[in-house]
């Protein structure tokens, strides 16, 4: 059934903030997977530190691209998950910068550089004065976060959240119908294979069957969730096949592939491709 999936039980005094970090990049991620992958693999010369610091920007980035996706979050616990994994990066960039530090010293330690006194006021910052700055960074990366991470991940992820979201594949086609019926102006139908209650996930990817079919004049769309993706396909780019199977070699990828992908998400991606395809006629 429908639920609103905001915690019911939030990070407990004995739980570190940096657990939704630990979890969800277990749990969810093929990025975090490959990362972690190199690392054991071994890193071990000046191409792949700077390849990784460069990963790690890229990363950074990303983040911050994703977040400024509309559907970005839909709970304030998603939002604490995210807070942690970004807490964390800025720790391991603290401790990156510290550890460049001591590389750096083993490059002098080694008579590769030299290290001089620092640079008296009005020169040009040296070797020295680089390596005080690096440190200076770090050291405050690392109090802003001990002093701020724990409470503000603890808030986000108590904050209380009024979105109500599908438990399944079934329960996302069910509400999407809703909506557009409730939304669109011409006849939307729920197309249901399996009795109510009986679809069970096999991780297959194809879904539970059941669709949605929504006119648009003289044209039908179908929403429906197929190789692990939720897709929309036109009637009329259908080929009728022997046994009276249609079957498509094209179709609209929505915006997302959660199995639980908020209703409302899926339905504005849905109305806009009709939108834009009645448009083109």
């Amino acid at each position: 059934m429908l639920t609103n999936q905001t915690a019911a039980a939030g990070l407990d005094d004995n739980t570190p903030w940096t657990a939704l970090y630990d979890k969800t990049g277990s749990d969810h991620s093929d990025y975090v997977s490959e990362v972690r992958s190199a690392v054991e693999y071994g890193l071990n010369d000046p191409g792949q530190s700077v390849e990784m610091a460069c990963a790690a920007a890229e990363t950074a980035d990303a983040a911050a691209q994703a977040l400024s996706s509309t559907w970005s979050l839909y709970t304030p616990q998603d939002a604490a998950a995210v807070a942690s994994a970004l807490l964390v990066q800025l720790q391991n960039n603290a401790d990156a910068l510290a550890e460049l530090v001591r590389a750096v010293g083993r490059l002098v330690e080694r008579g590769e550089a030299e290290l001089p006194a620092p640079a008296s006021p009005g020169q040009p910052a040296n070797l020295a004065d680089a390596l005080t700055a690096l440190r200076t960074v770090a050291d405050t990366v690392n109090g802003l976060v001990d002093r701020h991470a724990s409470t503000t991940v603890r808030a986000l992820d108590a904050a209380p959240g009024t979105a109500v979201l599908p438990g399944d594949v079934h329960e996302t086609v069910v509400a999407v119908a809703a909506l557009l019926a409730e939304q669109y102006d011409q006849e939307v139908t729920l197309n249901q294979r399996h009795p109510d209650g009986t679809y069970e996930d096999d991780d297959s990817g194809f879904g539970c069957g059941c669709d949605v079919t929504i006119a648009a004049g003289r044209e039908e769309f179908t929403f429906h969730h197929g190789d692990s993706e939720w897709a929309l396909t036109r009637e009329s780019d259908g080929k009728q096949q022997a046994g009276g199977v249609t079957t498509f070699s094209t179709w609209e990828t929505l915006s997302t592939t959660l199995k639980t992908a908020h209703p409302q998400q899926l339905t504005d991606d849905i109305l806009r491709i009709i939108a834009n395809g009645q448009q083109k006629l």
